[in-house]
């Protein structure tokens, strides 16, 4: 609509002046250049033009224009969204933060400002996260989105996550939120007492009949069993995901683990040796390797893997006292 409107206006520009252009205007930003030409100092402008180098990735031309459009003026709630965004693709979230914080200060309702940055304060780890979250959520009805639940969960607040969760979950079930209320149920952390293995089980199997070729929900699920120590069914899960997915060193790790864990030691070998052919710097795959070596009375390639782990880290300790012994 915006675009629509810049092309009218630019029209009647033409009429009322009679224009003879030297160049054709062939799209949007060309009309917006044009109206620069002969007012270089109009902040809306220079903000619609920054806002269509963002979309387009001309990162720098944005910049220049909403460096020029903030100059001119400073408490535009359209320029501080829009200097927000640009500086945080610029990774200069400072700016960032500066920008959606004055926006607040002018307008303490506006959720877009709000919502910006809540996510960047998230992003960065301030401890003002949680706090912004809550502020978001009473003026919004109690409604997050679900990047925000996210961070509430890494956070550790999980009765606020399963909260939130909930009030989401009245409008639909989708694969993302049966995927957050599987993870938080089954997330074993001292803290969280939302634990609930039932529950997990319950949203993973709902996950499984909707979505039975998902790499991520079966490594899920995988670990979900491997933490509770039943090591049998997190091996058949993780073997899964590894049949669509042979290329992450994680799912062997972790099926190493779980089958040192019941004394499978020569498959718990086989297991750590495919995570190392996808990842030869992958340092405790090798601790894992050497431990079992020695385990098996294999003294020669125990070493031998000591020896990688130091080549990978000279500093690493339980390779230098494996070594001196």
């Amino acid at each position: 609509m915006k675009k629509i409107i810049i092309l009218f206006y630019f029209i009647l520009f033409l009429i009322s002046c009679n224009h003879r252009l030297d160049k054709p205007i062939k799209s949007y930003v060309d009309s917006l250049s044009f109206l620069l030409e002969s007012d270089s100092t109009n902040f809306m402008l220079l903000n619609q033009r920054a806002s269509y180098y963002l979309e387009n990735n001309s990162i720098y031309l944005a910049k220049k224009d909403i460096d020029n459009a903030f100059f001119l003026f400073k408490n535009d709630i359209g320029i501080l969204l829009n200097r927000g965004d640009i500086y945080f693709e610029l990774n200069q979230t400072r700016v960032s933060k500066e920008s959606w914080q004055r926006c607040l200060k002018i307008d303490p309702n506006n959720i877009e400002c709000r919502q910006k940055l809540t996510e960047l304060l998230c992003i960065v780890r301030d401890q003002d996260c949680a706090s912004m979250i809550d502020t978001l959520a009473l003026l919004n009805q109690g409604r997050l989105d679900l990047s925000l639940i996210v961070y509430l969960k890494e956070l550790k607040f999980y009765n606020d996550a399963i909260k939130y969760l909930n009030i989401l979950s009245q409008d639909t079930l989708s694969q993302d939120i049966l995927s957050l209320y599987s993870i938080i149920h089954s997330d074993t952390s001292k803290l969280n007492i939302q634990f609930d293995s039932l529950l997990a089980k319950k949203y993973f199997d709902q996950l499984m009949d909707l979505y039975p070729n998902n790499t991520q929900t079966l490594y899920n699920y995988a670990k979900f069993f491997q933490d509770i120590h039943n090591y049998k069914n997190a091996i058949n899960y993780y073997t899964k995901a590894a049949k669509l997915d042979s290329t992450n060193k994680y799912l062997y790790y972790n099926m190493g683990f779980c089958a040192m864990q019941v004394k499978d030691y020569i498959i718990s070998i086989d297991y750590f040796s495919k995570a190392i052919l996808l990842d030869s710097s992958f340092l405790i795959a090798y601790h894992a390797r050497a431990y079992l070596f020695e385990i098996i009375n294999d003294k020669e390639r125990a070493i031998s893997d000591w020896k990688n782990c130091l080549l990978l880290d000279p500093s690493y300790l339980p390779a230098i006292e494996a070594l001196s012994k």
